[in-house]
């Protein structure tokens, strides 16, 4: 994983060098990665950063002409144009065209506040030796994710918990609402981890730390509320139109530079159009997908690569025996923060660092709202109690496989546990929500999703990813996302504006069904009913000239079978384990009774409810816990 890491200490402690090097082993997982290390015992700081030999390959860190501010940098800035003018007609000094130079400078006209000027995605530490500060600062929507230990007299921060644990400082203690969260919602909220003490630096995050005094402050320079509005008056084909507009703008920036490009391609929406404009721009791609053979994914995604003539890659899960192979792997990279449910593509790494650089992923679950994720009940809530009820269902039954009910929470704690989870993840879940009450309902959703869906669970596709290759994230561009967001209900949901562009612009991709719904994408409800009326018979066709394809399965990985079979002997030597039961977490019994009724076949998605408990006996013996 990419990031920067580091540590200041008010004591000017002489054995900087020595930590930083024992953050640097516990980070550096292949031969490729590149550290670079600098220590200031006089500042009492030790800056570094981590990276995978794609961006950001000059030496770091980077210091500006009088030597007083030094600074460390991952990921990219994005149509930074604009503020290099501005830098120069301030009469800022740029000695280069990087991004590191451009940030030294506006630094130096504008202080910390010069963030607020930035677009892309990346995480920074600036160290102001006239100050005596050192700022710890990232992108608006968390895209690196760093974590973070302070206290009167230190401040600890790295791209992964293990690095932060190096130091003997800080104890690995459990914290219970994280704990209770887990199990809930098969992840964490708000900036929690599994220990106290540990923080995730939220999105949009500005952390000063004194180096003189230890005093610390955390400042948030934007949120959702700041959005500019759309205007409620748009239509439907304004919408669409410029949407198209900057979802090619978004993409042709993603482009830039020589860098080898590649998507991971599905048979849904999000890939699909990302692709498309990436080839409609004349890039050409390598595309990949995993899956189970015959799934709609590998099927529809098949015919999307050949239709914008892209040289294709796929990866066949035959079986689930890849999953106890990789496990510990993601449990390395992702430290438990995303279940071994959700590491699909980790198995292809490998082969795809060959081929490509940079994934331009189409990860953008959230962006265009369908009755899924963001249900007309939801935004259309009553009133605050029916919000928070609504909220809290679909985070433990539909972001993620459903996951434990109440009945479930209530028995699958030990008596000594039980008194202090039972109940907590909701009480937690309302805190959370609480920091997001001043949002009307559609942006409070959207806001709140974009931390604790997006930057708690999906991101970590590209933290595992980034171990052999950089990822860039077209729809988490700042002009695209907050004008989808900012889009009238009534036009926005059930991906009509997604779909739309789709159909319009990028008519070699639409005919192609998707996989949700097993239909091409096209505009207006009358042409959707036409579609699902000749699916219909060709389905009924079909199932007497090609049975088979009849069946096609939806589902790229069969995990609710695997754990039946491939990886019972897997689940139950980490489930049962004697290490597992002294942890004096969970009941054995209730244990027990979760595998009978996963191993009985009788109830779907039974394989949610034990797959977050199986990650997290993993990451605590990884964590040497």
């Amino acid at each position: 994983m990419s990031g920067v890491y580091g540590i200041a200490d008010i004591h000017q402690i002489e054995d900087m060098a020595c930590l930083l090097g024992a953050m640097t082993k516990s980070l550096t997982h292949y031969p490729w990665y590149l550290n670079d290390e600098y220590s200031d015992p006089v500042a009492g700081v030790g800056l570094a950063r981590v990276g995978i030999g794609v961006f950001n390959r000059q030496p770091q860190p980077v210091h500006d002409a009088s030597g007083a501010i030094t600074l460390v940098f991952t990921g990219e800035l994005t149509h930074s144009a604009t503020l290099r003018s501005a830098v120069r007609q301030a009469g800022g000094q740029l000695r280069n065209e990087t991004d590191e130079e451009l940030l030294l400078a506006a630094y130096a006209l504008w202080g910390a506040a010069a963030v607020e000027k930035l677009q892309g995605q990346f995480v920074l530490a600036l160290l102001d030796r006239r100050s005596h500060e050192l700022f710890l600062i990232n992108d608006r929507f968390g895209l690196y994710p760093t974590y973070y230990s302070v206290d009167a007299d230190r401040l600890i921060f790295a791209p992964e918990v293990k690095a932060v644990l190096t130091h003997q400082t800080v104890a690995p203690t459990l914290r219970d609402d994280a704990l209770a969260e887990y199990f809930r919602f098969q992840r964490l909220l708000g900036t929690k981890t599994f220990f106290t003490g540990i923080e995730l630096l939220p999105p949009a995050a500005i952390l000063r730390f004194n180096i003189r005094t230890g005093a610390t402050t955390l400042t948030r320079y934007w949120d959702m509320g700041q959005a500019p509005p759309v205007s409620p008056t748009i239509s439907l084909d304004e919408a669409i139109e410029e949407g198209a507009r900057l979802l090619t703008r978004a993409t042709e920036d993603a482009m830039r530079g020589d860098w080898r490009i590649g998507v991971y391609l599905s048979g849904g929406l999000d890939s699909r159009a990302i692709a498309a404009m990436l080839a409609e721009q004349g890039c050409k791609l390598q595309t990949f997908t995993f899956g189970q053979p015959g799934c709609r994914d590998e099927h529809y995604a098949r015919q999307i690569a050949a239709a914008i003539h892209a040289h294709h890659h796929y990866y066949p899960y035959h079986s689930g025996g890849w999953i106890e192979q990789f496990a510990p792997t993601h449990v390395r990279l992702a430290e438990g923060f995303h279940s071994w449910l959700h590491m699909h593509g980790i198995n292809m790494l490998g082969d795809v660092r060959q081929h490509i650089d940079v994934n331009v992923s189409g990860l953008g679950d959230l962006l265009w709202p369908d009755a899924n994720f963001t249900p007309p009940h939801l935004i259309g809530a009553p009133d605050d109690i029916a919000f928070s009820s609504i909220l809290f269902e679909l985070y433990h039954q539909k972001y993620s496989w459903p996951g434990l009910t109440y009945a479930d929470e209530r028995i699958l704690y030990t008596d000594a546990y039980h008194p202090r989870l039972a109940g907590l993840a909701y009480d937690s879940f309302m805190t959370e929500l609480s920091g997001y009450t001043h949002l009307p309902f559609s942006i409070r959703a959207a806001a709140f999703n974009l931390t604790n869906h997006f930057a708690r669970h999906l991101v970590y596709h590209c933290v595992t990813g980034r171990s052999h290759v950089e990822y860039r994230l077209p729809y988490f561009d700042m002009a695209l996302l907050t004008f989808a967001y900012g889009l009238p209900a009534h036009i926005s949901m059930e991906r009509r504006v997604q779909k739309g562009i789709i159909a319009r612009y990028l008519p070699r991709v639409a005919r192609i069904p998707a996989t949700n719904d097993d239909l091409p994408i096209m505009e207006g409800v009358r042409s959707k009913r036409v579609a699902k009326l000749l699916k219909e018979v060709r389905q009924h066709a079909t199932q007497f000239i090609a049975p088979a394809s009849a069946r096609r399965s939806s589902l790229y990985a069969d995990y609710e079978g695997w754990l039946r079979t491939d990886l019972r002997s897997w689940a139950e030597s980490i489930l049962f384990d004697q290490r597992t039961l002294d942890r004096g977490i969970f009941s054995r019994a209730a244990l027990t009774s979760l595998w009978s009724r996963h191993l009985g076949g009788n109830e779907l998605w039974t394989v949610g409810k034990l797959a977050s408990i199986i990650t997290f006996e993993m990451t605590m013996r990884a964590f040497g816990q």
